[in-house]
């Protein structure tokens, strides 16, 4: 650093020690100016160019600059060899100085000084410290300098000393000094006409003179300057103090005169408090505020307890719209006890794209906590720092609603334990390290119906309490939209709740009805979506389009054409922008109603065929990725070797639970994905190979319900292409879905046809599966005959196509087919053939199957404890790989095994247990066999008997199907 000395606050000059220094022509001043206002900050050479000429900058501007900071070098620089203090950096320069080099520093920092005294309780050191202040302007700052930047510092500059000069007024007030300072304070009347500051000052000082008439008439002459300059009346505050002297107000009197021997600044520190003001900011609670009573609760014990290191902060994130300002200030009202010294609240405006900058909040904040605005720092780094010393010592709640992201809120927080923080975002805030996160999501149903009802009206809603609740699920129990419904309902009291609900069914209409006056649910959205970058908007309009319930991120990287990292770091934006949810790891999902905004965005900025591209390039990924689970959980089988072959490779499946788990995670996604491309053209024969890869999936969770629709649509698209393939593989889906549920009259002429046409196509692996579908519809019509020719027809396929699991599936099936002629050894045989193949393929699916149907054989040949035997085998590893579909059939022929050895306790014991399996899976037929041998328990009567065999005479159950 340097002995350099320069002087900003009238004509421009600088001094090394005492001798002053040439500085040049005026433009040179100007640069130099410039670059002592930075107090040591890269000023570029762009700004240097704007601060002289603005926009119209003569050619050789950069040349200019370049000589000018030349020749200032050689004249503040005694010695460049020794110390530079005119460096270039950053594309511009720095003009390196001590701390109070310039009078400006100087100024600022008494001004400071003096906020700090008079915060303390010394007003007296406060005045003393803004009169050398204002001593140190020696004319019109920056005299003389011509550019844009001279002339916006001198408007600035002659605003702080206003405000300065009046706040030393105001302390000299304070101090008894009225009679000193009236003719100071008439001849700034008298040249600033229409500042009421000076004005109210003017007034009281008559008044503490003895001068009440001439008080009045000051506000008299006011009241005419300002009608006539600008047609208004004077502000509240000033018509309050002309009141207050009309009435003699005791309150205006004037203080004693301070003295020198007993400063101010020695008083008690009870009369420092009362003297802070304290702010009361918090906006009225929600009275229809209800709902989150055990958030409330924590959050309010949380903020009640004194923290010991520091400030206690609580961030509430979520989704525009769910609520999160209505929590924050509900909380913040019930704690505001603890924090006598008071409440500051502000809007940061986060969502919005104008958002609050952090100095300008700061500046509001002083002001608040009592700090004149002459004296807030120019940086916001030392306005930081000014407010975190003013909160040191007081506990203050502060609110800060709708945060952009932590650059905006670090400024903003105090520094002590003392005070407390509630900050709303809808973005996750990263790096705010809070004391409590809480992540708000939608209110529950009874929730969302009480504030419904405080809204709406009690007595309409238990008019209508159904009708209210399907209101309440259109709005998504999102609470903005609750709202909006509740009080347009309000405006419409002669409509039925049915009615208004009539108007939110159409989704593409939803979010319009949910609108009134300035609330919006899809303006609030757009606030959130508008801060998107190009990116990440593109993301969330497209990823929007398939109707699944979530997105892996593998799904979600396919549809944008992007890499998983690429697609990792979009999605995890949209998370943090509160417009997307991420319920596990490397999972994604739409809140219902952001979905609908969604969509609607892409049907207006997205092409049709990108949106259909999108579907497309799922579904192969899809497509790819189930032909891999399929080989992993059916090893030996054929299918996945004739399945349509995709571009792309999928995901790799590096074990039979790997697959399962893939099919049994995205099943429902894909069977939604395959209904939605039924839309396109063409995209009915891949569709039909995904739903032929979904077997594995449909049969381990019974869950033929779930593509009875789409495989029927298929079916159909495939006959009028005249695609045989495609139809002969949605119609086996199809066919056997329908045989699984009962449905035999449906299942059977679908199940035939598939069969001729995968046998025209020549498709064997899909034929041997719906030959054995046709055997099993064969074998429940009670046509035995027929069944086991189908049987050996279905072994052939399988041997001709080199399906193991096909054949060793048949030979299980075939069990049942051999029973029911009476065959128990050839039953035996057959199962103990399945239950090797399966084995031998290291299938525990099928190795499950095969002990339930050998139990079956083994009882048949009165085998009973070997077949009890291997049902406890079969139930063991249908529970360990989570094989539901086994469950039902399996426990009932327990019942009866144990039902026949004399245990009817045991075999209700598993009766019951076959009665709750068949309701978790909806199977109405197991649940009345279940039922049945209850009943058939009930008849039968208690047995002493638990480990004795059935005796002769006792008549046996009739074997179940």
């Amino acid at each position: 650093m340097t002995n350099l000395r320069i002087a900003l606050l009238g004509p421009v000059r600088a001094w090394r020690g005492d001798a002053e220094l040439p500085l040049g022509p005026a433009q040179r001043r100007a640069v130099l100016a410039m670059l002592a206002a930075a107090e040591s900050r890269v000023v570029t050479t762009e700004e240097l160019i704007d601060g002289l000429w603005g926009e119209a900058p003569p050619n050789h501007a950069v040349a200019a600059i370049r000589n000018h900071v030349s020749r200032l070098r050689a004249v503040v620089e005694r010695d460049r060899a020794a110390s530079e203090v005119l460096v270039s950096a950053g594309g511009g320069y720095v003009l390196q100085l001590a701390r109070d080099a310039t009078d400006l520093a100087v100024f600022q920092r008494l001004t400071q000084d003096a906020a700090r005294l008079r915060a303390s309780g010394d007003p007296d050191g406060a005045a003393e410290r803004l009169r050398e202040a204002l001593a140190l302007q020696t004319g019109t700052p920056l005299e003389g300098i011509p550019g844009n930047h001279a002339e916006r510092q001198r408007g600035r500059l002659a605003a702080r000393r206003l405000a300065v000069l009046q706040e030393r007024l105001e302390l000299d007030l304070a101090l008894g000094l009225h009679a000193r300072v009236v003719d100071e304070l008439a001849a700034l009347v008298g040249e600033f006409r229409l500042h009421e500051g000076f004005a109210a000052l003017l007034m009281t000082a008559l008044y503490r003179s003895g001068r009440r008439p001439e008080a009045l008439a000051a506000f008299a002459a006011l009241c005419r300057v300002l009608d006539t300059e600008l047609g208004v009346e004077p502000t509240l505050p000033l018509r309050e103090l002309h009141e207050r002297i009309l009435r003699r107000d005791p309150e205006l009197s004037a203080p004693a005169p301070a003295q020198a021997s007993a400063p101010v600044r020695a008083q008690a520190p009870a009369a420092q408090s009362a003297s802070r003001p304290r702010p009361e900011q918090l906006p009225a609670d929600a009275s229809e505020f209800t709902g989150r009573r055990e958030l409330v609760e924590s959050l309010v014990r949380l903020m009640e307890t004194p923290s010991a290191f520091a400030p206690t902060i609580v961030a509430v994130t979520g989704m525009g719209g769910v609520g999160k300002t209505a929590l924050a200030v509900h909380v913040a009202r019930r704690v505001r006890h603890r924090f006598p010294d008071g409440q500051l609240h502000v809007n940061l405006r986060g969502g919005r794209p104008d958002p609050m900058e952090p100095g300008a909040i700061l500046v509001h904040f002083l002001r608040s906590l009592g700090v004149a605005e002459s004296a807030v720092p120019e940086q916001t780094e030392e306005r930081s720092a000014m407010f975190r010393s003013l909160l040191a010592e007081r506990r203050v709640l502060v609110v800060l609603d709708d945060a952009r992201d932590l650059a905006q809120l670090r400024p903003l927080l105090p520094g002590s334990e003392h005070s407390a923080v509630l900050v709303t975002s809808r973005s996750g805030l990263l790096g705010l390290a809070p004391t409590r996160q809480v992540d708000l999501d939608v209110l529950e149903a009874d929730e969302s119906l009480e504030l419904f009802t405080r809204i709406a009206g009690r007595r309409r809603v238990q008019a209508e309490q159904e009708a209210a609740r399907e209101l309440l699920a259109a709005c998504c129990h999102l609470p903005l939209a609750i709202r909006i419904v509740a009080a347009r309902s309000s405006l419409r009291p002669d409509w039925s709740l049915s009615a208004i609900g009539a108007r939110l069914a159409d989704r593409r209409q939803r979010l319009a009805e949910l609108s009134l006056h300035d609330l919006a649910v899809e303006a609030c959205f757009q606030l959130s979506y508008d801060q998107l970058p190009p990116l990440a908007a593109r993301a969330f309009r497209l990823l929007a389009v398939p109707q699944t319930a979530d997105l892996s991120l593998p799904a979600a990287a396919a549809a944008l054409e992007l890499s998983e990292r690429s697609a990792l770091d979009v999605l995890e934006d949209l998370v943090h922008a509160g417009l997307l949810e991420a319920p596990a790891p490397d999972r994604y999902r739409y809140h219902d109603l952001l979905r609908l905004f969604a969509q609607s965005r892409a049907e207006q900025l997205d092409p049709e065929e990108e949106r259909a591209g999108l579907i497309l390039r799922m579904v192969d990924q899809a497509m790819a990725t189930a032909t891999n689970a399929y080989r992993a959980v059916r090893p030996g089988h054929a299918v996945p070797d004739v399945l349509t072959a995709v571009a792309v490779p999928g995901l790799p499946m590096a074990s039979r639970k790997d697959g399962r788990r893939w099919l049994d995670t995205e099943g429902g996604n894909l069977l939604s994905l395959a209904e939605q491309a039924l839309d396109l053209d063409g995209a009915h024969t891949t569709v039909a190979d995904l739903l032929l890869a979904l077997d594995p999936h449909l049969e381990n969770g019974f869950r033929w319900r779930a593509i009875i629709d789409v495989c029927g649509r298929t079916l159909q698209q495939a006959a009028a292409q005249g695609d045989t393939r495609a139809e002969g593989r949605a119609g086996y889906m199809l066919g056997g879905g329908l045989m699984q549920l009962g449905r035999l009259d449906e299942a059977e002429p679908v199940a035939a046809r598939a069969a001729t046409r995968a046998r025209a196509c020549r498709d064997l692996p899909v034929l041997a599966e719906v030959t054995n579908v046709c055997a099993m519809i064969a074998h429940l019509r009670q046509c035995t005959e027929e069944s086991l020719v189908l049987h050996d027809e279905t072994i052939r396929l399988a041997d001709d196509c080199g399906s193991t699991w096909t054949k060793a599936n048949a030979l299980a099936t075939s069990v049942i087919w051999h029973l029911a002629r009476g065959d128990a050894r050839p039953a035996d045989h057959a199962a103990e053939q399945s239950l090797a193949l399966f084995r031998a393929l290291d299938d525990p699916f099928g190795e499950v199957y095969a002990l339930h149907v050998a139990a079956r054989a083994a009882r048949a040949l009165r085998e009973t404890d070997r077949a009890i035997s291997l049902h406890e085998q079969g139930l063991e590893q249908a529970r360990v790989h989570g094989f539901l579909v086994f469950g039902p059939k399996a426990l009932l022929h327990l019942a009866e095994c144990h039902l026949e050895m004399g245990r009817p306790t045991e075999a209700a014991k598993r009766a019951e247990q076959a009665l709750v399996a068949s309701r978790r899976l909806h199977r109405q037929d197991t649940e009345a066999m279940a039922l049945d041998l209850l009943a058939a328990v009930e008849d039968q009567g208690p047995s002493d008997r638990d480990s004795a065999s059935s005796s002769p005479e006792r008549p046996s159950m009739p074997s179940l199907p």
